[in-house]
């Protein structure tokens, strides 16, 4: 059995000149609940762009590549104010992806998989030198499917250790998971008890952890079209209201 983010695994099949035929491509597999990470990889050949929106009118963008079916590199970068009339505030610096699959996932074990990312979410905060929700550093994350009264369900979970720690340098944990809303959509969820952030300073940590939802809308195979709410604890001291965010995600073969 093979992870997937509709629980289809990247189906390669190929016409006779030797390229894809994208009508044959299954649905790609989940590599990310929201911010927390899955065992879930991009097919050898694929690439993914990642679009996100985040409040103060943030915009953040990324571009992963599957170099091998057990390896995938990225790049990312956005600001805010970008969805404004104001003057766009960019991130100091771009951000990077790498992700290796160490196991298949198989009947008795989960997909288990490391990797690090230095991609956070929201606006950066230079005076503490990290965004609004720290990005997962290095992390390792396991993935196991199971069919529930006969609809797909993927589990999820994890440990990472962020290098945005000047004020709290624990490891964290993560888990979540993901389903099947008919063909064409898909609910997930997750909860990072960040760890790494409960120290109660300023606007960060409550020691509540993060909670998500997200549905996303699989326009096709390639695309999908996310609404997420975060943060539903309200983690963060001062939130007067849950974060909102809209995401669109495309995936497709360079050949």
């Amino acid at each position: 059995m093979v992870l997937a983010t509709g629980m289809a695994a990247a189906q390669e099949s190929q016409t006779d000149d030797g390229r894809y035929d994208s009508a044959d491509i299954a649905r790609h597999e989940l590599r990310w609940l929201m911010d927390c990470p899955t065992a879930g990889m991009l097919p050898r050949g694929t690439f993914d762009l990642d679009m996100r929106t985040f409040p103060v009118g943030g915009l953040q963008s990324s571009i992963d590549i599957g170099l091998m079916d057990r390896f995938s590199i990225g790049l990312a970068y956005g600001g805010s104010r970008i969805l404004s009339n104001s003057t766009p505030d960019w991130n100091p610096r771009m951000e990077f992806h790498l992700k290796f699959r160490m196991l298949e996932e198989s009947q008795d074990f989960p997909a288990i998989a490391v990797g690090f990312s230095s991609q956070g979410f929201g606006p950066y905060d230079s005076d503490n030198n990290r965004y609004y929700i720290k990005s997962k550093g290095f992390y390792l994350a396991m993935s196991k499917n199971f069919n529930f009264y006969e609809n797909p369900l993927g589990l999820h979970w994890g440990l990472n250790y962020s290098f945005e720690n000047d004020e709290d340098n624990d490891p964290s944990f993560f888990l979540g998971f993901n389903t099947e809303l008919g063909e064409d959509m898909s609910f997930m969820t997750e909860y990072d008890l960040a760890f790494n952030d409960n120290r109660r300073y300023d606007i960060y940590g409550l020691g509540r952890g993060f909670l998500n939802i997200g549905i996303a809308w699989f326009i096709t195979d390639e695309l999908s079209l996310e609404l997420d709410l975060r943060d539903l604890l309200k983690n963060h001291s001062g939130l007067e209201a849950i974060d909102r965010e809209v995401r669109l995600v495309y995936v497709e073969y360079f050949y």
